[in-house]
């Protein structure tokens, strides 16, 4: 095998191991929490995340702020939740696997704010 396929093949294990371990969550995000844990780095994300309808958003204002330190807004009825704050691979995965999120994606945050949504 090449030097191009052995990276092709090793990034479509990664690409499948992403999806089964952060099923709910973009691809992207995952791999920029990656390389800032490979760099020992902890950087402030805007986090997009994409709620079932008719949840209790005042239960989950409250909880955000207990985990965060940050205050969510909310969108669409309720259905789309954007907070930033802190993130690595752990509390993703913890809000992956949370049953009234349907979708999650985000960006590092920056001085212009996040421009990936």
């Amino acid at each position: 095998m090449s030097e191009v396929g052995d990276v092709v093949n090793k990034f479509n294990i990664l690409d499948n191991a992403i999806k089964k371990v952060f099923s709910k969550v973009d691809p992207l995000l995952v791999v920029s929490l990656i390389f800032d844990r490979n760099a020992n780095e902890k950087h402030i994300y805007t986090v997009e995340a994409i709620l079932k309808p008719g949840e209790d958003m005042k239960a989950l204002r409250d909880e955000v702020i207990e985990n965060t330190g940050m205050a969510p807004s909310f969108y669409l009825s309720g259905t789309k939740m954007i907070v930033s704050h802190t993130l690595d691979l752990e509390f993703l995965k913890w809000i992956n696997d949370r049953e009234d999120i349907i979708s999650i994606k985000g960006s590092k945050f920056s001085a212009g704010g996040s421009s990936d949504f």
